[in-house]
Protein backbone atom coordinates (compact mmCIF):
# COMPACT_ATOMS: atom_id res chain seq x y z
CA UNK A 1 0.00 0.00 0.00
CA UNK A 2 1.36 3.61 -0.71
CA UNK A 3 1.51 5.88 1.60
CA UNK A 4 0.27 9.37 1.19
CA UNK A 5 2.86 11.21 1.60
CA UNK A 6 6.61 10.12 0.20
CA UNK A 7 8.23 11.14 3.88
CA UNK A 8 6.38 10.23 7.03
CA UNK A 9 8.07 13.64 8.52
CA UNK A 10 6.71 16.55 6.42
CA UNK A 11 6.71 14.86 2.69
CA UNK A 12 5.83 16.15 -0.45
CA UNK A 13 2.22 14.76 -0.64
CA UNK A 14 1.67 11.66 -2.64
CA UNK A 15 0.02 13.17 -5.77
CA UNK A 16 2.28 16.30 -5.85
CA UNK A 17 5.18 14.21 -5.87
CA UNK A 18 4.09 12.02 -8.56
CA UNK A 19 3.80 15.24 -10.36
CA UNK A 20 7.09 16.63 -10.23
CA UNK A 21 8.28 13.22 -11.48
CA UNK A 22 6.58 13.86 -14.50
CA UNK A 23 7.98 17.55 -15.10
CA UNK A 24 11.68 17.21 -14.07
CA UNK A 25 14.74 15.30 -12.71
CA UNK A 26 15.33 14.47 -8.89
CA UNK A 27 18.11 15.40 -7.05
CA UNK A 28 19.42 11.97 -5.12
CA UNK A 29 22.19 10.76 -2.96
CA UNK A 30 23.24 7.09 -3.85
CA UNK A 31 25.63 5.68 -0.99
CA UNK A 32 28.38 3.06 -1.34
CA UNK A 33 28.40 1.16 2.08
CA UNK A 34 31.29 -0.07 2.96
CA UNK A 35 32.42 -1.83 6.23
CA UNK A 36 36.15 -3.13 6.40
CA UNK A 37 36.93 -4.97 3.26
CA UNK A 38 33.26 -5.36 2.45
CA UNK A 39 31.00 -3.41 -0.11
CA UNK A 40 27.29 -4.16 0.56
CA UNK A 41 24.37 -3.64 -2.14
CA UNK A 42 21.01 -3.59 -1.50
CA UNK A 43 18.16 -5.53 -3.82
CA UNK A 44 14.92 -2.95 -4.41
CA UNK A 45 11.72 -3.83 -3.85
CA UNK A 46 9.86 -0.88 -5.95
CA UNK A 47 10.74 0.87 -9.36
CA UNK A 48 12.93 1.99 -10.75
CA UNK A 49 15.43 -0.83 -10.77
CA UNK A 50 12.67 -3.23 -9.04
CA UNK A 51 14.27 -6.18 -7.86
CA UNK A 52 17.79 -5.32 -9.05
CA UNK A 53 20.81 -5.23 -6.52
CA UNK A 54 21.66 -1.69 -5.79
CA UNK A 55 22.78 1.72 -3.54
CA UNK A 56 20.62 2.64 -0.56
CA UNK A 57 19.91 5.98 -1.07
CA UNK A 58 17.43 8.30 -2.26
CA UNK A 59 15.49 12.17 -2.63
CA UNK A 60 17.43 15.02 -1.22
CA UNK A 61 15.11 17.30 0.76
CA UNK A 62 14.81 21.57 0.28
CA UNK A 63 17.00 22.92 2.24
CA UNK A 64 19.27 19.75 3.01
CA UNK A 65 23.37 18.93 1.78
CA UNK A 66 24.23 16.44 0.20
CA UNK A 67 26.24 15.20 2.99
CA UNK A 68 23.51 15.77 5.46
CA UNK A 69 21.03 13.84 2.68
CA UNK A 70 23.35 10.70 2.72
CA UNK A 71 23.52 10.50 6.49
CA UNK A 72 19.82 10.79 6.66
CA UNK A 73 18.70 8.49 3.76
CA UNK A 74 21.27 5.35 5.50
CA UNK A 75 19.62 6.00 8.66
CA UNK A 76 15.73 5.95 7.31
CA UNK A 77 16.84 3.41 4.33
CA UNK A 78 19.26 0.67 5.97
CA UNK A 79 18.65 1.64 9.54
CA UNK A 80 22.97 2.85 10.17
CA UNK A 81 23.78 5.96 11.46
CA UNK A 82 27.24 6.84 9.19
CA UNK A 83 30.40 8.86 8.86
CA UNK A 84 31.12 9.92 5.36
CA UNK A 85 34.73 8.93 3.84
CA UNK A 86 34.49 10.92 0.28
CA UNK A 87 32.32 12.04 -2.31
CA UNK A 88 32.54 9.73 -5.24
CA UNK A 89 30.35 12.04 -7.98
CA UNK A 90 27.47 13.61 -9.40
CA UNK A 91 25.78 10.93 -11.92
CA UNK A 92 22.54 11.45 -13.95
CA UNK A 93 20.23 8.23 -14.47
CA UNK A 94 17.24 8.10 -17.05
CA UNK A 95 15.25 5.14 -15.63
CA UNK A 96 12.88 3.80 -18.62
CA UNK A 97 9.81 3.36 -15.36
CA UNK A 98 8.98 5.35 -11.63
CA UNK A 99 7.35 3.81 -8.62
CA UNK A 100 4.25 5.41 -9.61
CA UNK A 101 4.18 5.23 -13.76
CA UNK A 102 3.46 9.01 -13.73
CA UNK A 103 3.92 10.32 -16.80
CA UNK A 104 5.59 13.64 -18.25
CA UNK A 105 2.70 15.96 -18.58
CA UNK A 106 4.03 17.67 -22.14
CA UNK A 107 5.58 14.00 -24.18
CA UNK A 108 3.54 11.95 -21.94
CA UNK A 109 6.23 9.56 -21.31
CA UNK A 110 7.20 7.72 -18.08
CA UNK A 111 10.02 6.89 -16.81
CA UNK A 112 12.50 8.41 -14.27
CA UNK A 113 15.50 10.89 -14.49
CA UNK A 114 17.43 11.58 -11.36
CA UNK A 115 20.47 13.57 -10.67
CA UNK A 116 22.80 11.20 -7.96
CA UNK A 117 25.74 12.48 -6.05
CA UNK A 118 27.45 9.45 -5.20
CA UNK A 119 29.26 9.23 -1.45
CA UNK A 120 31.12 6.25 0.07
CA UNK A 121 30.59 5.80 3.69
CA UNK A 122 30.63 3.43 6.84
CA UNK A 123 29.51 2.54 9.72
CA UNK A 124 30.34 4.79 12.84
CA UNK A 125 30.45 1.70 14.63
CA UNK A 126 32.27 -1.49 13.68
CA UNK A 127 29.32 -3.85 15.55
CA UNK A 128 26.11 -2.52 12.97
CA UNK A 129 23.04 -4.29 12.16
CA UNK A 130 20.95 -3.32 9.47
CA UNK A 131 17.21 -2.12 9.57
CA UNK A 132 16.26 -1.95 6.26
CA UNK A 133 12.98 -0.34 5.13
CA UNK A 134 10.78 -1.40 2.93
CA UNK A 135 12.41 -0.08 -0.17
CA UNK A 136 14.70 -2.84 0.11
CA UNK A 137 13.79 -6.63 0.48
CA UNK A 138 17.57 -7.74 1.29
CA UNK A 139 20.99 -7.12 1.28
CA UNK A 140 24.51 -8.94 0.30
CA UNK A 141 28.19 -8.59 0.57
CA UNK A 142 29.87 -8.42 -2.88
CA UNK A 143 33.76 -8.81 -3.55
CA UNK A 144 34.16 -7.56 -6.96
CA UNK A 145 31.84 -5.52 -9.64
CA UNK A 146 29.65 -8.49 -11.01
CA UNK A 147 28.60 -8.05 -14.95
CA UNK A 148 25.05 -8.59 -13.66
CA UNK A 149 24.87 -5.24 -12.02
CA UNK A 150 23.01 -2.32 -13.46
CA UNK A 151 25.51 -0.29 -15.55
CA UNK A 152 25.00 2.56 -13.42
CA UNK A 153 25.64 0.47 -9.78
CA UNK A 154 29.03 -1.05 -11.53
CA UNK A 155 29.95 2.93 -12.30
CA UNK A 156 29.14 4.51 -9.02
CA UNK A 157 31.49 1.57 -7.43
CA UNK A 158 34.06 1.66 -9.86
CA UNK A 159 34.62 5.24 -9.56
CA UNK A 160 34.38 5.11 -5.76
CA UNK A 161 37.77 2.99 -6.11
CA UNK A 162 37.26 0.54 -3.20
CA UNK A 163 36.30 -2.73 -5.08
CA UNK A 164 36.94 -3.69 -8.57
Amino acid sequence: MLKKSISSKGGIPLQLYKKILGLMPIPCVDLVFKSGNDIYLFKRSYEPAKDEWWLAGGRIKRGETFKQAAIRKAKEEIGVDVKIIKQIGTYEIFFPVNRFDAKDIKTKQKGTHTIAIGFLIEPKEKSFKFNLNEEYKGCKIIKRIDDSLHPYVRRVLKDSKVIK
